[in-house]
């Protein structure tokens, strides 16, 4: 029993050194064995044997070598584009979007395809057609480490949509039925989640240890990290801050109204035609008849939609202030449809958001744009794919 159990224990530390070294190099690109034994702690034995085995299974790679510091130069290793790749798709209201991502989180391929339909079997069948085409564009090029699927609502654990208020999904489980299908792992998610792990793996927050990703369009949700991990909460549905409640005098009472009705996409179109009708202006109504056109307007300086967007800045600021009171987390990353439009209103909001706060934290706030391409969950998602290669055998979480 004794040999047995020695035979299963060198099994698994072996996955786990491995592991180690592949996460080092996810996170340093470029190192020598010898930056890898000190990096990890593992000896330079067993760095030697694991690159070599690393590099036999096409992992990793030799690039050339070090600068000279007037000794041997070492031979820098780093992850292989081809040594494998991952599928993310993420599924909206309004689009489906499915990536083909190398190792090294290359974006091989990727296509958005528009829906004006959120039925389930529609939406499910048009994103399998996309990743069966990324099967086809790999081929057998190299090992499809598997699928991670972002998606609007809450997610359980076990990776079911248990409701999603803008796709109108409740209990909604594909996630078995799609590892039988394409047969490899698949896992599924909140996408402000991956939307975060996206932006620390790959994103404005790689050198953040504490950061709040908010993503703003026809919702808002945010993702939460603290000391480097995303933060779930017990069931995995923390985040979901757009249904704070804020309380206001309504016929003679007490109304309710979430903090996302005042900051979001339907929100600031209202803003622009109560300011028309204010303002007595008689401006087209197609100028402002899509998101799209009323963000157009807004990108030109239009003086209408710009006073519209400030309104709505100034209510986000103190959401973005409550936030900041109850974590202690000073970096806002601002993604998503809407979100991604603050970039020439930051010092607006950034000052409406000291306004309200009690004291100022050292450095001040700092916002941020998101600027991940093609998209911030997107390159979450492949990061999930990694993480849950890199954990399958250890008991350990790499974020």
């Amino acid at each position: 029993m004794s040999r047995r159990r020695s035979a299963v224990n060198h099994e698994v530390m072996h996955e786990i050194n491995r592991a180690l070294v592949l996460s080092s190099l996810r996170e340093n690109p470029s190192q020598t064995r010898a930056k890898l034994s000190s990096r990890t702690g593992l000896t330079r034995s067993a760095i030697s044997n694991l690159a070599d085995e690393l590099i036999q299974n096409d992992m990793i790679h030799e690039v050339g070598y070090e600068d000279s510091t007037g000794g041997r130069r070492g031979i820098l290793l780093e992850l292989n584009p081809e040594g494998a790749c991952a599928i993310a798709a993420k599924i909206n209201p309004s689009t489906i979007q499915c990536a083909l991502v190398n190792l090294t989180g290359e974006i091989d391929w990727y296509e958005s395809v528009p829906t004006d339909s959120t039925e389930e079997p529609l939406v499910l069948g048009l994103c399998q057609r996309l990743i069966q085409t990324a099967f086809a564009l790999n081929g057998d090029a190299r090992p499809v480490l598997g699928i991670a699927v972002a998606a609007p609502g809450l997610i359980s654990a076990e990776g079911s949509i248990i409701y999603s208020k803008y796709m109108d999904w409740h209990n909604v489980d594909f996630r078995v039925d799609w590892e039988n299908q394409f047969g490899v792992p698949v896992s599924v998610d909140n996408e402000v989640s991956l939307s975060a792990l996206g932006e620390s793996r790959y994103g404005s927050a790689t050198e953040d240890s504490h950061f709040i990703y908010m993503e703003v369009g026809h919702g808002v949700g945010a993702g939460i990290v603290i000391d480097r991990q995303l933060y779930q909460g017990k069931h995995g549905y923390a985040g979901e801050i757009g249904f704070m409640a804020s309380y206001f005098e309504e016929n003679n009472g007490l109304g309710a109204l979430n903090w996302q009705d005042t900051v979001n996409i339907p929100y600031l179109q209202q803003t622009v035609a109560r300011l028309q009708t204010e303002n007595g202006e008689r401006i087209a109504a197609h100028e402002y008849r899509s998101f799209e056109q009323l963000v157009g307007a807004i990108r030109v300086g239009d003086r209408l939609a710009c006073s519209a967007f400030r309104d709505l800045g100034r209510r986000f600021a103190v959401g973005l202030a409550n936030l900041y009171h109850a974590f202690d987390i000073p970096v806002f990353i601002l993604g998503g449809e809407l979100g991604r439009e603050y970039g020439p209103f930051l010092a607006d909001v950034h000052a409406e958001v000291e306004r309200h706060l009690v004291m100022s934290p050292p450095g001040g706030i700092d916002l941020r744009i998101s600027c991940l391409q093609p998209d911030a969950a997107l390159m979450g998602a492949f990061a999930r794919v990694f993480d849950n290669m890199l954990i399958e055998h250890t008991p350990y979480t790499y974020f």
